[in-house]
C-alpha cells in the first residue's frame, strides 16, 4: 500500500485547491451584462417618465440618483458598446421603492433608447 508522504500530501491539497478555484465561475461584471443586452432590438419607453428619462440621460451624472416624475434612476458610465453604439447601464426603481431593476439604453447619435434585456426569465419586455 502507497502511503503519501507530507510533502506530497501537501502538493496534492495545493493542486486541488487551484483547480477548484480555477474552475469556478466568473461573476459577470455589469458592464458584460449590459453588453450582452445589446441585441440590436429596440424597447419602446412605458409612460412619461420613462421617455424623460431617455431625453435627459445624456446629461445624467454617473452614479449618481436622478428623480424623473415617477422613477429613480442610477446611471453608470456611458461606453462603446460591440454594437457601435454608444451604451449606459441603469438602475431603475419606483417610487420609494428598495426593490431596483437593471436596464440598458443606447443611443445611435441621435437619440436614447432601451434595449431589451436578453437575462430576463419567464417576463416579456
Amino acid at each position: 500500500m502507497y502511503r503519501l508522504s507530507v510533502f506530497h500530501a501537501g502538493f496534492l491539497m495545493l493542486l486541488l485547491t487551484w483547480f477548484c478555484a480555477c474552475s469556478s465561475a466568473r461573476e459577470v461584471s455589469a458592464r458584460d451584462a449590459a453588453d450582452a443586452n445589446d441585441t440590436g432590438r429596440v424597447l419602446e419607453a412605458k409612460g412619461a417618465s420613462e421617455r424623460a428619462v431617455l431625453a435627459r440621460l445624456s446629461t445624467f451624472p454617473t452614479g449618481t440618483p436622478q428623480r424623473v416624475g415617477e422613477i429613480t434612476v442610477s446611471a453608470g458610465a456611458p461606453y462603446p458598446a460591440a454594437s457601435g453604439r454608444t451604451c449606459r447601464s441603469l438602475q431603475v426603481s419606483l417610487g420609494n421603492a428598495v426593490a431596483r431593476q437593471e436596464r440598458l439604453a443606447c443611443t445611435d447619435g441621435r437619440s436614447w433608447f432601451f434595449v431589451p434585456d436578453v437575462f430576463a426569465r419567464g417576463k416579456a419586455e
